[in-house]
């Protein structure tokens, strides 16, 4: 479906006059394909507003309150917990955790995480987190990297943690029964800001440290799940300006010198295959991003590798982004990268609750 299919249904089927605006739409996926110029973009983000306003009569909604819990580590059969990834780092946020899965036998495949938190809060064992482990019950293992918040340390460090980390995989791979031959990252918000800047910078030396450790393994990665994630670090909403400053070290808004932090800014012709949710009512990071990102990655690539799904007046931290339904559809993505002769013999409708537990962060 284009964009162009898209708006003239939401006005055909949500005009002015309709009375769905009197009872509220229902949230709606929407899958979104091919090309969209940015004077389409604008036309699109226009008419979600006007629905929108209508719906509320002006007012926007809070996001939901991030959820500042654990993920209950207990519940999963094997935990390599606290691993150090950077060699004479000595930040707790430099550590991962290896989850297993409950069917399959080393060495396992697996989706490597990284956490939200506008770059500056969340861990590796946030409860936000909680989606992503839905992975160990459809086959795969689940590598949870903590990396150097903006308080600590400003970028490039959280993508140098980032490169270290896939580097440390890939040299310790038989040691923690993984197979590292493809890798996918996952991420939503700020942590999808780090995967997608991942793949960004495959092959790029100069965007790694590798005296953290395993230089002379690859930091590169196969493919990305972003959730709400940052691709332009230049163009934040109002509610991201902030969080990016901080992360910077100086005003990024429309600051050419941020395109630095930008993934849309290093799309190159070898990026890997990438698939982005992105809610239509994002104030933190606007949608706009990923359908500017999906265009370029395919116009580099000249192929589809970038698909691009809205989830029509979902905000950031949505708890529509965080779904059963959302999770099958990223596994599906992952499936292909991962397992692309056979497809994944492992995945099934078993997508059981998360436990939680505690009310503070780990470091």
């Amino acid at each position: 479906m284009t964009f162009r299919t898209i708006l003239i249904a939401l006005l055909v089927i949500a005009g002015p006059t309709s009375p769905v605006f009197a009872r509220g739409i229902p949230p709606v996926d929407v899958t979104v394909s091919g090309e969209a110029s940015p004077e389409l973009l604008a036309d699109f983000r226009q008419a979600l507003n006007r629905m929108a306003n209508r719906q509320t009569n002006g007012a926007q909604p809070p996001s939901p309150a991030r959820d500042e819990g654990l993920i209950d580590l207990e519940q999963f059969w094997k935990v390599e917990q606290d691993v150090p990834y950077a060699i004479g780092g000595d930040s707790p946020r430099q550590r991962l955790n290896i989850t297993y899965p409950f069917e399959g036998e080393p060495p396992y495949r697996f989706i490597v995480h990284f956490h939200g938190g506008d770059w500056a809060t969340g861990s590796r064992q946030s409860a936000a987190n909680a989606p992503a482990y839905w992975a160990i019950y459809q086959g795969y293992a689940v590598v949870d990297v903590g990396y150097r918040l903006a308080d600590k340390a400003q970028w490039p460090a959280q993508l140098h943690d980032a490169k270290a980390a896939i580097r440390f995989l890939r040299a310790n791979a038989d040691q923690y029964q993984l197979d590292a031959e493809r890798i996918v990252v996952m991420g939503s918000g700020a942590g999808g800001h780090l995967a997608q800047m991942l793949a960004a910078t495959n092959g790029d030396s100069a965007a790694q440290d590798p005296d953290m450790g395993y230089g002379d393994a690859s930091p590169e990665v196969q493919g990305v799940v972003s959730w709400s994630g940052v691709s332009d670090i230049t163009t934040m909403g109002e509610q991201g300006r902030t969080a990016a400053d901080r992360l910077m070290g100086y005003p990024a808004y429309q600051s050419e010198l941020a395109l630095e932090a930008s993934p849309v800014a290093r799309v190159h012709e070898n990026f890997p295959p990438i698939l982005l949710l992105h809610g239509t009512n994002d104030r933190w990071a606007p949608f706009e991003q990923s359908a500017r990102m999906a265009i370029r990655v395919n116009a580099a690539t000249g192929r589809s590798t970038a698909t691009l799904d809205l989830l029509i007046n979902a905000r950031h931290q949505d708890p529509r982004i965080g779904t059963k339904e959302i999770m099958s559809k990223s596994l599906n993505f992952v499936d292909r990268i991962l397992f692309p002769d056979d497809g994944n013999p492992h995945r099934s409708t078993f997508y059981p609750g998360i436990q939680t537990t505690g009310t503070s962060e780990q470091p």
